[in-house]
């Protein structure tokens, strides 16, 4: 398949959309080491068909896209799951998130962002969220980088009961909506180990302005990728978030693991 083939394919794919929990991880998302690239993306489908009493079918699709023009980068980014036993839908989910960076390789840059997604498994109906970081570069070479933000952002929220025990469902389940102004921190590193291995590490904290470090929503991720060839490899994400005042009943701490066959141009 050959690259031009492989971008409109992931331009395609960034129509669909998923995530399992109610934090995104942006940092995980596609980054240009090499000051000379203008496009870096993935993009990881992925369909199983099981035969049990009827049929059980999960199709998943991730994909992400950085453009970089004159300094400036936009990145967008999404992930779809969807699982169907015969005709009923028994998880959905999806995300859709775009970014964008003014002066890419300045020391300190601006970047906005906006994004909307559900997870069927933890009862998050709809979210939306948009906001802005002052992100600042530690050091970033050609091997790898460490970077850190801060800023505001916007967060209306949707709950339903789906992912809550039935033995801590309150009498009225009636679905649960938020509106929140909120402020973002996070630290992230990548590190090329050598040239078939790379390594992402991220780490965030968001809460609410009037709470401070109170309660706090926070996560983490560790991505791995192993080339197999130039534009093939096979990627590792361990992803965990622990929220100490879950909108609804849920478990505060939430974690999911997958792999994934990512062709990268």
């Amino acid at each position: 398949m050959g690259i031009k083939r492989l971008f409109f394919f992931a331009l395609v794919s960034l129509s669909f959309a998923t995530a399992k929990s109610q934090m995104l991880f942006p940092e995980s998302y596609a980054i240009i080491l090499d000051t000379t690239r203008h496009f870096k993306g993935s993009v990881a489908p992925s369909v199983q068909l099981r035969r049990q009493k009827n049929n059980y079918t999960e199709i998943s699709n991730t994909a992400d896209l950085v453009y970089r023009f004159k300094s400036h980068a936009i990145t967008v980014a999404n992930k779809f799951e969807l699982t169907k036993d015969g005709d009923d839908v028994v998880l959905s989910g999806g995300f859709v998130y775009a970014r964008y960076k003014t002066f890419y390789d300045n020391p300190v840059v601006m970047e906005y962002y906006a994004q909307y997604h559900w997870a069927d498994v933890r009862g998050l109906q709809e979210k939306y969220a948009a906001g802005a970081n002052v992100r600042y570069k530690f050091y970033k070479n050609m091997k790898g980088g460490l970077f850190a933000g801060v800023g505001p952002f916007l967060e209306r929220e949707k709950w339903n009961f789906e992912g809550v025990r039935d033995e801590d469902l309150p009498p009225d389940t009636s679905p649960v909506e938020t509106d929140a102004l909120k402020f973002n921190i996070y630290v992230s590193s990548i590190r090329c180990i050598t040239e078939k291995i790379e390594v992402q590490n991220a780490v965030y904290l968001q809460n609410k302005f009037t709470n401070a470090m109170n309660q706090p929503r926070l996560a983490a991720s560790i991505g791995l990728l192993l080339s197999i060839t130039e534009y093939i490899g096979v990627g590792f994400q361990f992803q965990t978030i622990y929220d100490f005042q879950p909108i609804v009943p849920i478990d505060k701490f939430y974690y999911n693991t997958f792999t994934q066959l990512e062709v990268t141009f």
